[in-house]
């Protein structure tokens, strides 16, 4: 009896370990070298953020404590150092992070050093900031206080040194990604790194919706993202506190005059002898090619003339879209009403009859992979025992895999952790996500000023001066003004 059951162990041992080797092998494979970078990462190459802060990547080693933020769950490292080139810290910025696989991102402080790299470990990875991106620039103010001051495109403003503005903060096309202001990802909600106060402005005069003025933080106490765009300034600007560091700030205080009038006829013919049919208060949400300032609705036609694809114009008088207001289009959809919106279109150009399209969803595109993959993948109908006791390993090592998965794959922490969402398109009148250049509900056009001048709307147009509006259509240099009909 004892050699029988000596047999039976044995034999349950061999099914065990043959039915398990295939399953697990894989993995240990993948684990054993343990500099392997992450997917997009190269061992001490170099990334870029995308508001240009400099990391070199080191991958397998760690690089423990010099915590500047609690730990956070991002899906990559390269989110990780996203992140940290856009962190507000406590009287500094982000100096490196340490991403680990299981998700985690820890952001290091300025006490961080090479020196403190340990030996290699699987898993987890290192990436320092080129530490001449954080070091302090120019100080001073660039200009005497409440002195005003003209940018090259004619938009006037007046500069307060030593001062913030306190919010109107908004979700601006630019960023990448939106924080919401109260979730424990508050913390990153900044985006753009300046070299000046004008640079900054650049920066404002670009957005969508419109941005009225901005704070820029020299010495980087704010940390890389030392650039905030504002929707408006009227009671927000005041003194910084103490571990902000030097604020400097300006608020846009004088625009062109835009022409809200419709011409009177519905047709205009360009310098190049292009016609374009207008629809004033109306609207056509087709695909922008990029948006540009005008003041009036024939400038903003005469520029689309002169642009490759370009087959219509929206323009928007009210300016709460953004100062650059006139959007060059290359596709078509359906007209709707809306006041203070003006659009033009080529002669001749179809116009679809409904919104409705048939297009592929990524969501029904990622469905499809996942089921060719899955019958793409090894069949396992192949693994048969006959011993009893090999179908309880299988159990066993089954329960076993399950864990290692849980714990290597994307948790769902991450997606409950994540409190922000893609910056959308931009269109001046809101609308579907997938129609173009398209931001979120929330900014229908009104008119400039009154009562709607509040703190922490959007649209927020008190105490502007503004230029005279032009009666004649700027065109491209070569081209004569025409008279507006």
């Amino acid at each position: 009896m004892g050699r029988a059951s000596n047999r039976c162990l044995l034999a349950l041992l061999w099914a065990s370990a043959a039915l398990a080797t295939p399953l697990i092998a894989t993995p240990l494979d993948s684990r054993a070298d343990l500099t392997a970078c992450p997917n997009g990462i190269t061992e001490k190459g170099n990334y870029t953020s995308n508001n240009g802060m400099s990391f070199t990547t080191y991958c397998g080693q760690n690089n423990p404590f010099n915590d500047a933020h609690d730990p956070f769950l991002v899906p990559t490292m390269q989110e990780c150092m996203e992140r940290c080139s856009r962190f507000w810290g406590d009287g500094e910025g982000c100096f490196g992070i340490v991403w680990r696989e299981d998700q985690n991102c820890w952001l290091r402080n300025s006490n961080v050093t090479l020196a403190t790299l340990e030996e290699p470990e699987g898993g987890i990875h290192f990436a320092m900031v080129d530490k001449t991106d954080m070091v302090a620039l120019d100080t001073d103010c660039p200009a005497t206080d409440l002195s005003t001051h003209t940018l090259d495109n004619g938009i006037g403003y007046t500069v307060h040194c030593d001062k913030m503005i306190n919010g109107y903060d908004a979700c601006f096309q630019g960023y990448p990604e939106c924080f919401a202001e109260n979730s424990d990802d508050s913390s990153f909600r900044g985006f753009y790194h300046a070299t000046s106060l004008d640079d900054c402005l650049n920066y404002c005069v670009q957005e969508h919706p419109l941005c009225r003025g901005v704070f820029y933080n020299p010495g980087l106490e704010i940390g890389f993202a030392n650039c905030w765009l504002k929707t408006g300034f009227s009671d927000g600007i005041e003194s910084p506190g103490s571990n902000i560091g030097v604020i400097h700030s300006a608020a846009i205080t004088s625009l062109d005059r835009i022409d809200t009038s419709c011409p009177s006829s519905e047709a205009y013919t360009t310098s190049n002898n292009k016609q374009y049919e207008i629809h004033c208060n109306q609207l056509n949400t087709g695909t922008n090619l990029t948006s540009v300032h005008r003041e009036n609705i024939t400038s903003c036609i005469d520029t689309c003339s002169n642009r490759e694809k370009c087959i219509g114009v929206v323009f928007d008088s009210s300016l709460l879209g953004g100062y650059e207001n006139c959007y060059l289009q290359n596709t078509t959809s359906v007209i709707t009403d809306q006041a203070s919106a003006t659009y033009a279109i080529l002669a001749d150009t179809p116009l679809p009859s409904s919104t409705s399209s048939a297009t592929s969803s990524p969501s029904s595109s990622a469905s499809s992979d996942s089921s060719t993959s899955s019958s793409n993948s090894p069949s396992r109908a192949w693994i048969a025992g006959p011993v009893i006791g090999g179908l309880a390993g299988l159990a066993i090592i089954g329960l076993a895999i399950f864990w290692w998965r849980r714990y290597k794959s994307p948790t769902s922490k991450a997606a409950a952790k994540s409190d922000y969402v893609a910056a959308p398109a931009y269109s001046p009148y809101g609308g579907d996500a997938s129609m173009g250049h398209v931001h979120g509900a929330g900014y229908a056009p009104v008119e400039i000023g009154g009562e709607r001048a509040v703190k922490n709307h959007p649209s927020e147009m008190a105490a502007t001066e503004y230029m005279p509006s032009s009666k004649y259509a700027r065109r491209e240099p070569d081209a004569e003004p025409q008279e507006l009909p």
